[in-house]
């Protein structure tokens, strides 16, 4: 039995829903990478009234975007009289992974595991821009295929708008703050062995530790050549293909970086073991969550486990800040791969043959 099925799911984080001043008019169709960037603040004003994750947000689209050829970003926008958004989805035309020369329509937010989402202050409205959506997808000939979607009425509304089947994803595990004790009790007694042993094998070889936090967007600049040799090291230690090795791949990466860096959103956690960067944690701030959006530590270390120490520096940082009511590991990986996990985001997948 999976780890997450002794915790409940979380409810998501909703805000008031706008109020529409006037009925909503038909959904509009916006076309090509200019057109679709002029109208994505305002999309975002209707995406954080509604409370939607960062992974479905202005930082995230901005760097999805720029590394898309021009004509294949496009959006969806449903306004009421008076001109405002009342629902959207922001999309980009690209191959599809899963049927070989064929291309489909892919939402800008989420992707790789990570939430997306589709603006929408009501169940007919998320509807509405379903059908728009099932219909414009067929006329660019391609596949719809809307991933990471959070498990919730507005999808499962947005899927019967778009007539499109609903599949379940591996959900997102998250560690919910204790209510009592120290987070090191979250811990299974195997894992606070591993952290032990790491710290007595440190001391043993007389290695000295650092942690670092930063939000500052200058630190990450400096940082960022040494966070991108760290994320290959295990790639090329193990003959991986890495994310990094295309040009849009890296382009990508650097741009969600900076993105959310600039929206003061992103903390990068750092762990030097005598000078040398060990590991790295990319961390974000949304909400009353703490999301894990990376991890990665140098093969070089592994006999101190520098991946381990420096997640759970996060993670015990993170469940004793004010406000922060869980850690959210973000993407749908192996429960049994991770520090903790005793709750669960149920993602699913709205898709037309």
């Amino acid at each position: 039995m999976s780890l997450l099925a002794a915790g409940p799911e979380l409810p998501p984080g909703v805000l008031p829903v706008p109020r529409a001043s006037a009925p909503a008019q038909g959904a509009q169709q916006v076309e090509g990478a200019a057109a679709v960037a002029a109208v994505l603040p305002e999309v975002e004003q209707l995406a954080a009234a509604l409370g939607q994750p960062l992974t479905a947000r202005l930082p995230w689209w901005r760097a999805r975007l720029s590394v898309q050829p021009a004509a294949a970003p496009w959006a969806v926008v449903l306004r009421d009289a008076g001109g405002r958004p009342r629902a959207a989805a922001v999309l980009v035309d690209e191959p599809s992974p899963t049927a070989p020369g064929a291309c489909r329509t892919a939402l800008a937010s989420g992707g790789g595991g990570y939430l997306a989402g589709v603006a929408a202050a009501s169940l007919p409205e998320a509807a509405e821009v379903g059908r728009a959506v099932a219909g414009g997808a067929p006329a660019r000939g391609t596949r719809l295929e809307l991933e990471d979607l959070p498990d919730e009425p507005a999808t499962r509304a947005l899927a019967a708008g778009a007539g499109a089947a609903v599949h379940a994803l591996d959900p997102v595990p998250v560690v919910r703050r204790p209510t009592a004790g120290d987070p090191v009790e979250l811990l299974s007694h195997g894992t606070r062995k591993t952290l032990r042993k790491s710290r007595n094998r440190l001391a043993t070889d007389g290695l000295e530790a650092r942690v670092g936090f930063t939000s500052d967007p200058a630190d990450l600049e400096a940082l960022l050549p040494h966070l991108e040799t760290t994320y290959r090291d295990r790639d090329v230690a193990h003959g991986l293909p890495c994310a990094l090795d295309t040009p849009a791949g890296r382009a990508g990466w650097l741009a969600r970086a900076r993105e959310l860096s600039a929206a003061g959103a992103l903390e990068v956690a750092t762990l030097h073991l005598d000078g040398e960067l060990a590991a790295y944690v990319l961390g974000v701030r949304d909400g009353d969550g703490y999301g894990v959006l990376e991890g990665r530590f140098s093969t070089r270390f592994a006999r101190y486990a520098p991946g381990r120490l420096l997640e759970f520096g996060v993670l015990d940082r993170a469940l004793r800040a004010e406000g922060v009511r869980f850690l959210d590991w973000m993407t749908g990986v192996a429960p049994e791969t991770l520090l903790a996990a005793d709750a669960s985001r149920a993602r699913v997948a709205v898709r037309l043959p």
